[in-house]
């Protein structure tokens, strides 16, 4: 089964992730920070990355630029997940190379669909 890292600083929206892709059959970790999330990614190689932008000691876009420095995560795909939908952090994200942008709250529907579609790009296509 697909192993999917989640990096959420709000517990509560991360245990809301995390619930939603279990009961779809997912192995899911994870982070409080990025700083967490890098070292979860380093020693569990996920097939994928949830990642929230504004956390405390290192952001999202901080630990995907380690993630993509680094040769054992460069190619984890990542989506980014915030509260904010303002065009310049999509823009900035979407430069940075992540997959693709989901907002808070979350939308089950559309999360399971994303989460679907980037990991058969990984692996089937």
């Amino acid at each position: 089964m697909f192993k999917i890292l989640i990096v959420e600083d709000t517990l509560t929206i991360r245990e809301e992730i995390h619930d939603i892709l279990v009961m779809e059959g997912y192995i899911v970790f994870e982070a409080e920070n990025g700083g967490i999330g890098f070292e979860i990614a380093l020693k569990e190689r996920p097939d994928l990355i949830i990642s929230d932008i504004l956390m405390p000691k290192l952001n999202g876009f901080e630990m995907h630029e380690k993630l993509q420095n680094n040769k054992i995560t460069k190619l984890i795909p990542l989506i980014f997940l915030s509260a904010k939908a303002e065009k310049s952090d999509i823009s900035v994200g979407m430069n940075m190379g992540a997959e693709d942008y989901l907002t808070k709250p979350i939308d089950v529907e559309d999360l399971l669909n994303t989460v679907k579609v980037k990991i058969e790009k990984k692996y089937f296509i």
